[in-house]
């Protein structure tokens, strides 16, 4: 364990010093000035209003895939409007041949891969560790997500109330995208934005992206991005919005009982506390309208894991992601687990949550009460975490737990990590190091829903320490991972 501890540190401490000469080698970054967005804009798909004409706009893209470094088959423009509310984005997609274009999702969130589109990631922070994910194909399918991972990955469950909407012409397609402000969150007086966009076109399984075209990267790494500039200074309103709802049935055990009516009510309100900072409130919280899990057939000894698509808990839950290569079983919160246990629905009678960056500072709080059924008790759980971003791609951070899903008194967590990311290891190269430890404690193990494995003594198993040494790169896809 020392020698491991050891090692990981000789490795934090070169990748450092490799990370403060490598910034030296980064390319430098594009820019794309955004034009006036005017009040009678029309979403129509068509590049056409005056506005579009006077923009500046990007009008090459380099291939990324298959051969990294050659000129794209069609040409892409796109260009970026903005006003003190909203953000528009228009496509023109130039194809010799839109005949052969590939295009058949219609539904939100369609997996886009295997067919002609565009996607665009904006980093609001400019901190190359955050951002949205916006997508679009021809036949104005929509698809939206959080950067997560460090880049690495999408969190695809975020939902944002956005439009978009596509044409087909002569000469290929186009779009346009209007992204409402108060749909994100962002650095306040910052007025320039992290930007990239990648064009796919499937029938010749071609790539090409504007910033940073290589294979080695993936576009949510929003380090290497370029830049939409000279951004307003954007109006959130109130930043308040509240979301009731109301639940009436009628009905009867058996044709020969009496009918009966029944009702609940719930509501959730969102405050934007400045444009970084959000705070929401659920009381009675109703996830009906929450899409509905993938069946599947668990045919190992563990419990499924399942993602979190309840949007009081989406919102913000990048910050509470904890070290890197912890695994499933170790690791210390996924908000899964709250109202729903072994399987059963707990009803939440009231969750409050606060998330946002402050500086180089991540910061996140949640606090839920779960009512009382016939299976457990009443019973609170939160959950608080600070990640803190050094260097120029890493962060360290604590996170703290306290609550029990079985209802098994003063049960606790806390947990540090460190996470060493560069992008430029070696000159170009992708490069992670992480460390993380925890300790947990609880007072009465056993819980009248637990199952018979949570009632042992926890001796040992009151601590935890992992590590993982990542290169993710195209040539060379190598990983070693530690747990204890």
């Amino acid at each position: 364990m020392k020698n491991l501890i050891t090692s990981l540190r000789t490795m934090v401490v070169i990748a450092a010093i490799v990370d403060i000469s490598a910034a030296a080698l980064a390319d430098k970054t594009l820019a794309l000035r955004a034009g006036a967005l005017p009040d009678d804009f029309k979403l129509d798909g068509h590049l056409s209003e005056t506005a579009w004409r006077r923009v500046d706009a990007i009008d090459e893209l380099t291939m990324v895939m298959p051969q990294e470094g050659d000129k794209p088959t069609g040409q892409t423009i796109v260009k970026v409007l903005s006003n003190r509310k909203y953000i528009a984005i228009g496509i023109d997609c130039m194809d010799p041949k839109p005949g052969g274009i590939v295009s058949y999702s219609v539904g939100r969130d369609a997996d886009l891969g295997e067919e002609d589109h565009i996607k665009i990631v904006i980093d609001t922070f400019g901190d190359g560790r955050s951002g949205y994910v916006f997508a679009v194909n021809p036949s104005g399918a929509r698809y939206d997500a959080l950067v997560a991972h460090r880049g690495e990955g999408e969190n695809k469950n975020w939902d944002g109330m956005w439009q978009a909407k596509t044409t087909r012409h002569e000469g290929g397609w186009s779009a346009e995208i209007l992204i409402p402000v108060r749909i994100l969150s962002f650095k306040k007086g910052l007025a320039r934005w992290s930007f990239n966009l990648e064009r796919r076109i499937q029938r010749l399984m071609e790539t090409s992206r504007w910033a940073t075209p290589r294979q080695d990267y993936r576009i949510t790494q929003t380090g290497h991005a370029g830049a939409i500039t000279h951004l307003p200074d954007f109006d959130l309103g109130f930043g308040l919005s509240t979301r009731p709802s109301l639940l009436v049935g009628y009905g009867s055990p058996s044709i020969e009982a009496d009918g009966s009516f029944e009702s609940d009510f719930s509501v959730d309100i969102t405050q934007k506390l400045g444009p970084n900072v959000l705070a929401s409130l659920t009381v009675n919280t109703d996830f009906a309208e929450t899409e509905v899990d993938e069946f599947r057939t668990n045919l190992t000894r563990f419990p499924l894991f399942l993602p979190e698509k309840r949007s009081f808990f989406l919102e913000g839950s990048e910050i509470f992601d904890f070290g890197l290569g912890i695994g499933q079983d170790a690791m210390p919160f996924h908000s899964r687990r709250i109202g729903l246990v072994d399987g059963v629905e707990v009803p939440i009678w009231l969750g409050a949550k606060l998330h946002g960056q402050v500086g180089g500072a991540s910061l996140g709080g949640l606090v839920v009460n779960m009512k009382e059924t016939d299976q457990i008790d009443e019973t609170n759980m939160g959950v608080f975490r600070v990640k803190q971003n050094v260097f120029k791609e890493s962060s360290v951070g604590l996170i703290g737990t306290f609550g029990d899903p079985w209802g098994r008194k003063g049960s606790w967590t806390l947990g540090a990590d460190f996470t060493y990311q560069t992008s430029e290891f070696l000159g170009d190269k992708n490069f992670l190091v992480g460390i993380w430890g925890m300790v947990m404690d609880r007072e009465d193990p056993i819980g009248r829903m637990a199952p018979g494995n949570v009632g042992a003594t926890l001796g040992d198993d009151r601590y935890a320490i992992g590590g993982k040494i990542d290169y993710p790169n195209d040539l060379w896809d190598m990983k070693f991972v530690y747990v204890s």
